[in-house]
C-alpha cells in the first residue's frame, strides 16, 4: 500500500533533487558554476537578504506563533479556542497572491496603514512602506505565524500546568518558573518551530517580488532571473543547491540541538 506513495517521492522529490545538483556539477563550467554563483554580487547580496530576512521572520513567528500556542493550551472557553484556531487557519486558506496583494493595499502610500497613522497625528505625509524590507518581513511573517504555531503547540499540550504551578509555590517567580520549567519542556517545539520556519522562509518567491520589488532581492528571485532572463540554467541549479544546503544544515542543526526523537515527539 505504501508503493505509490514512496514511487512518489522517488521521481517527485529524490529525483529532481539528484537531477538538480548532477547539473550543477556538470553542466556549464562543472563545479565552476559555484565559484561563479560566490563571485557574482547579486547572488552574494541576494543570500545574505534572504538569510537576515528569513531570520527576522522566524524570530518574530517563532516568538509570536510560540505565544498563540501557548494561549491556545491555556484556553478553557470554546469560543476563545474556536477563534484562536480560525486565526491560525485562515492564511491557509487563502492564497499567497491574495494574500500579498491584501498586503500590497494596506501598505500603499494611499493604503489603510498610511492613512491611520496619519490620522493618529504619527506622520504629516504618507511613508513609503511598500517595496520595503519592512514589508517583505511582515508579509511573510503573517504567512509563516501558522506553521510556527501549528509545529509548536503539540509539545505545548504535553506540558502539565501543575508543574508551573507547583514552582510558583514553591516561591519561583513567572520569570524563573518560564526559564527554568517551562522552557526546557518546551525546547523541542521551539527548535522545530524555529528550523522549519526558517527552511521555508528561505525559499520564498513571490512575497519579496510583490512587496518587495528590487529592493530586496532574495536568492530564489535571482535564480528565476538566472533561468527565464539571463538563460544561465548552470548557475541558477548551482545557486538552488547552495540554498537547498543551508535548508538542510538548518534542520541538522536543529536535529543535533535536541535530537530527532524529541522534534519528533515534540511534533506529535
Amino acid at each position: 500500500m505504501a508503493a505509490p506513495l514512496v514511487l512518489a517521492i522517488l521521481f517527485l522529490v529524490i529525483y529532481p533533487l539528484f537531477k538538480l545538483v548532477y547539473d550543477s556539477l556538470t553542466q556549464g563550467d562543472g563545479p565552476g558554476n559555484y565559484v561563479e554563483a560566490f563571485k557574482s554580487s547579486a547572488i552574494r547580496k541576494a543570500i545574505l537578504m534572504t538569510l537576515a530576512q528569513s531570520a527576522a521572520v522566524t524570530v518574530l513567528s517563532v516568538t509570536l506563533g510560540s505565544s498563540l500556542a501557548w494561549t491556545l493550551r491555556r484556553a478553557t472557553r470554546r469560543s476563545v479556542t474556536a477563534v484562536l484556531w480560525a486565526a491560525v487557519l485562515l492564511p491557509f486558506w487563502m492564497g499567497l497572491v491574495v494574500k500579498n496583494y491584501a498586503f500590497a493595499l494596506l501598505l500603499a502610500r494611499e493604503g489603510a496603514v498610511n492613512h491611520f497613522l496619519q490620522k493618529l497625528g504619527l506622520i504629516d505625509q504618507p511613508v513609503q512602506l511598500l517595496y520595503t524590507a519592512f514589508a517583505v518581513v511582515l508579509g511573510m511573517t503573517y504567512t509563516m505565524i501558522p506553521y510556527a504555531v501549528l509545529a509548536a503547540y503539540p509539545t505545548m499540550t504535553m506540558v502539565d500546568v501543575e508543574l508551573l504551578n507547583a514552582a510558583q509555590g514553591m516561591g519561583a517567580s513567572k520569570r524563573k518558573t518560564f526559564s527554568t520549567v517551562l522552557m526546557p519542556l518546551i525546547r523541542p517545539g521551539i527548535v522545530a518551530s524555529t528550523a522549519i520556519v526558517f527552511a521555508i522562509s528561505i525559499g520564498f518567491y513571490v512575497t519579496p517580488v510583490l512587496l518587495g520589488g528590487a529592493q530586496t532581492p532574495f536568492i530564489a528571485t535571482v535564480i528565476s532571473d538566472d533561468i527565464f532572463t539571463f538563460f544561465n540554467y548552470p548557475r541558477a541549479a548551482a545557486s538552488s543547491v547552495i540554498l537547498l544546503v543551508i535548508a538542510i544544515s538548518v534542520l541538522g542543526l536543529a536535529m543535533k540541538a535536541v535530537g530527532l526523537k524529541a522534534i519528533r515527539g515534540g511534533l506529535g
